[in-house]
Formats: structure tokens, sequence, C-alpha cells
């Protein structure tokens, strides 16, 4: 087992994480952060979803090899803190995703000479 290329490989998976939870729920801060359009939106969630998913599938083929191969001499590295970091961003996540889910819908704000029915 390399740890070396285990431990770039989880560093690649928590980049891919992270892209993914900002295209998901912080898209429109980030390109209101950035001055960009309200097309920019669509496009920045498109682009974190897709750069997410290409380097989430190249972390796999990493930490995969890197599980395959045998390591030529003993490496005294941590893979501890990677794997923490992991779990806690994936746990920010599906915490993000379950109050998505159970919140009420939002209510758009009343125009001028709408009114309010109760």
């Amino acid at each position: 087992m390399r740890k070396r290329t285990i431990r770039s490989g989880l560093r690649l998976l928590i980049l891919s994480v992270l892209l993914l939870l900002l295209g998901t729920f912080y898209g429109q801060q980030i390109n209101t952060l950035l001055a960009i359009g309200s097309d920019g939106t669509v496009e920045f969630v498109k682009l974190a979803f897709f750069w997410g998913g290409v380097i989430g599938a190249a972390a796999i083929l990493m930490i995969s090899f890197g599980l395959l191969r045998r390591a030529l001499n003993f490496e005294k590295i941590r893979l501890l803190p990677s794997l923490i970091v992991l779990a806690l961003l994936f746990t920010v996540f599906c915490t993000l995703f379950y109050r998505a889910v159970s919140a009420p819908p939002q209510q758009k704000p009343l125009h001028p000479g709408e009114t309010l029915i109760i």
C-alpha cells in the first residue's frame, strides 16, 4: 500500500466534495461575491458539478492504485487527518442536504399591488 498516493487521492476527493458542496448550496453567494450575472450562476453550478465529478473519479482511481500497489519501503505518512477532513465535509454536505429537503418552501416577497391571502 502506497500511503503517499492514497493521501494525494484523499486530498483530491476532499477537493471534489468541496466543489460539489459549493456548487450545490453556495452557488448564488459565490456569484454575488465575484459579481457575476445570473447566467454565471448556472454556469458556475455546471462547472462545479463537472469538475467535482472529474476530480472525484481521478481521486477514486488514485486511491485504488495506492491500495493495490506494494510499497517498496516503509512510508511514515499519516492518513488520519485527511480522512477526518473528508468525513467532516461529508457530514456538512449531508446536513445541508437534509435541511434543504426538510425546510418549508420559501415564499417569494410580495410585489407592490399584490395581496396576502391568509
